[in-house]
């Protein structure tokens, strides 16, 4: 039996984002595997990424996505309104702001608190983790909706220009070229 119907419901369902700007809900450090800590503000370099996160010495990491964003409204759907479980998805930004493909294709720009994003080109997709802390079920309607071009899991981009982002600061979509 063909579930995408059910995802894509639920999909429906999602209250949507603001495509031109939106607003950071909450920040998260990941300082070493599987730790997670809800900051007010994370300070973002284009040499370092996330000062103190564990982008640096992750052996999967690739080169360039060194932020990562998942959208607030299709996390608290798998994971409630509980900031400690949200951020057990790993997502550094979570954001009230349209990540779709259409909406963000990759080399769009955001600018975010003092810091400049660049999205990246490279898929997000659901880890055994993110599977392990949510379900099955949340990997299956992540995968849907990256699947129909929604971006569910998110977005991962790099710093392009430094500084602080800190949770309540707008973010600005900076269409064209930068």
């Amino acid at each position: 039996m063909d579930l995408s119907f059910r995802f894509d419901w639920w999909l429906a369902r999602l209250t949507r984002s603001p495509k031109h700007g939106g607003r950071v809900e909450l920040c998260v450090l990941r300082p070493e595997h599987g730790a997670r800590r809800v900051v007010d503000e994370l300070a973002v370099t284009p040499e370092r990424g996330i000062e103190g996160d564990r982008w640096l010495v992750d052996p999967h990491r690739r080169e360039g996505n060194q932020v990562s964003l998942m959208n607030v409204h299709v996390l608290r759907a798998l994971a409630g309104d509980d900031a400690q479980r949200m951020a057990l998805a790993g997502d550094n930004l979570v954001v009230d702001l349209d990540l779709s493909e259409a909406n963000l294709p990759p080399g769009t720009r955001l600018v975010v608190g003092a810091c400049e994003l660049e999205i990246s080109s490279d898929p997000h997709r659901p880890c055994r983790l993110f599977e392990g802390r949510y379900g099955a079920t949340a990997v299956k309607k992540v995968k849907r909706g990256n699947a129909t071009g929604r971006r569910t899991r998110g977005v991962l981009a790099q710093c392009v220009r430094g500084g602080t982002i800190r949770r309540g600061d707008a973010i600005v979509v900076r269409r064209g070229s930068a």
